[in-house]
């Protein structure tokens, strides 16, 4: 970032945040978007619908786990 005043150049400049900061970061949010998908899920199509969203997680895991995160 920089910022001039009155001819005068600040600059600050920042560290990126670490990899596994960030990943575990995206892994809190994608819970909890995950957990409101369930309880909408649950709330308009009962159980066959989350029926169909466990295998659906079943899944999704297995190929996150083949293929690496």
């Amino acid at each position: 970032m920089r910022i001039y005043y009155d001819g005068v150049s600040f600059e600050f400049e920042r560290r990126p945040m670490p990899e596994r900061r960030f990943k575990a970061l995206c892994l809190l949010a994608a819970g909890g978007l995950y957990v409101k998908l369930a309880e909408v899920v649950a709330t308009l199509c009962g159980f066959l619908g989350l029926l169909a969203l466990l295998v659906m997680t079943i899944v999704l895991v297995l190929a996150i786990a083949e293929n690496g995160f």
